[in-house]
């Protein structure tokens, strides 16, 4: 998804001038074509950009593939129509250094618990521009995108976020998955 990244998507998550020192700010989300659209945080002057893409579409429309990814990694549970897969990245990011956290940290290590925070505020955000979008999938990469996910998941189970939703999928331990979120 860094590939849409561009000077035009920025302009319009990161407004020059809206930056603020010790500040979260979050835009979006913004659609980008008919099957994704991207929120950015602004994150004490670290910027994420997060893509909300179609479950299908990301998949090449290939429903084959989809049913054997939900079979393998999901119990069995396939995404509902309108789904989306929720990935997020640093917004001076590289083709080469996106996938490695370590390469984009927080301005505080600290801060993750007030990153996931921003992350919920991002995904409510879209479920109400998006109400037709009953399902949020996120996979995590590494043990701390698990336990930030996992942290996710009970804030919304909880309604925090000010939407109610259920955890419909969780990754296996052994094998990896995907965290699964239904509005309810």
């Amino acid at each position: 998804m860094i590939q849409y990244i561009n000077d035009a998507l920025l302009a319009a998550l990161f407004p020059a001038g809206t930056a603020s020192e010790g500040q979260v700010h979050i835009r979006g989300p913004v659609a980008i074509d008919q099957t994704l659209e991207a929120s950015g945080i602004d994150f004490d002057g670290v910027r994420h950009v997060v893509f909300f893409a179609d479950v299908f579409a990301y998949s090449g429309n290939d429903h084959q593939l989809v049913r054997e990814t939900a079979e393998a990694w999901n119990n069995g549970f396939l995404p509902a129509p309108n789904s989306r897969l929720v990935k997020f990245l640093r917004a001076e990011a590289d083709a080469e250094s996106m996938f490695y956290p370590g390469d984009w940290p927080l301005p505080d290590p600290n801060m993750i618990w007030q990153f996931s925070e921003a992350l919920s505020m991002a995904l409510q955000g879209h479920a109400l521009a998006y109400p037709e979008t009953s399902q949020y999938f996120y996979m995590p990469q590494t043990g701390k995108l698990d336990a930030l996910y996992n942290r996710l998941a009970r804030k919304f189970e909880r309604g925090e976020a000010g939407l109610f939703f259920r955890c419909v999928t969780r990754p296996a331990s052994d094998e990896g998955g995907f965290y699964g979120f239904e509005r309810i």
